[in-house]
């Protein structure tokens, strides 16, 4: 499948941003699971990806418990979706350096992912934008996540800096490679002042507060 086979226009002036609410898990589940099947192609093996998505899997559900989880919607269809957390992620529990992720005071991005249709149309950044920024209003003022070869090139143009190579020993002759990266978050008004804030995150009228 080409790229001009898994795109369409998206108008980014109709994209929504809320928090994820309980309901939406089936549907976040299964945008999450085509995305890194179809946008991860070229960079892992098929038996790389549904190793991952089944023994690791694409989100853990206490994001949305949490509040920390966000969703981009258009016209009630979720386009992409991304958060964070101070807990420690699904994939480092098996690290050697799990224990930094135990570190309640350390932000780190988790599960951003995208509808392969509207890939490379801006969602990703609207979502990183209202991730960043609510880092921001609860005082973080550095953030990390683990990146996939995928999505290296797309966190590096928004300034993060990779740090260390990691990779996710499956056995078997297979494991999952991520880059954890950092990023020194400016603070809220210093971003006021170069550049407008990402759209505020507000309730769906679909969905109870």
């Amino acid at each position: 499948m080409g790229r001009d086979d898994t795109t369409r226009e998206i108008d980014m002036s109709h994209i929504e941003i809320r928090r994820a609410e309980r309901c939406d898990l089936p549907d976040l589940r299964a945008l999450q699971e085509r995305s890194i099947r179809v946008l991860g192609q070229g960079y892992y093996t098929a038996t790389q990806i549904e190793t991952f998505i089944s023994r690791v899997g694409t989100m853990d559900e206490y994001l949305v418990a949490d509040r920390t989880y966000l969703v981009a919607e258009r016209d009630g269809e979720i386009v992409g979706c991304g958060g964070w957390t101070t807990r420690m992620p699904s994939y480092a529990r098996t690290l050697p350096d799990a224990h930094l992720y135990a570190n309640r005071d350390r932000a780190t991005v988790r599960s951003v992912f995208v509808e392969p249709l509207a890939a490379r149309q801006g969602v990703g950044r609207r979502i990183m934008n209202a991730v960043e920024d609510r880092l921001r209003r609860v005082g973080f003022a550095t953030v990390e996540l683990g990146a996939t070869v995928s999505g290296n090139a797309f966190y590096r143009a928004l300034g993060y800096q990779p740090l260390r190579e990691m990779r996710i020993d499956f056995g078997g002759g297979v494991d999952f490679a991520l880059t954890v990266m950092s990023k020194h978050l400016a603070p809220a008004n210093a971003v006021r002042k170069t550049a407008p804030l990402a759209a505020p995150v507000v309730s769906s009228p679909r969905h109870h507060p």
